[in-house]
């Protein structure tokens, strides 16, 4: 499996992943959330991206 394969497979877990924390989000109540979940799917999703545009120059 190439390097770019496995870096497309880890941001399509983690768009499933972020889809599902933000559907667990309760809109009445904001303070409780699982407001880490999504951060740090976003971050990862935005990580796979620069590297592979990165490995693409």
């Amino acid at each position: 499996m190439k390097k770019t394969h496995l870096l497309y497979f880890a941001i399509l877990v983690s768009s499933i992943l972020l889809i599902i924390n933000i559907s667990a989000l309760d809109f009445n109540d904001l303070q409780k959330g699982p407001y880490t979940g999504i951060i740090g799917n976003t971050l990862l999703i935005l990580v796979m991206i620069v590297t592979l545009r990165d490995m693409k120059v």
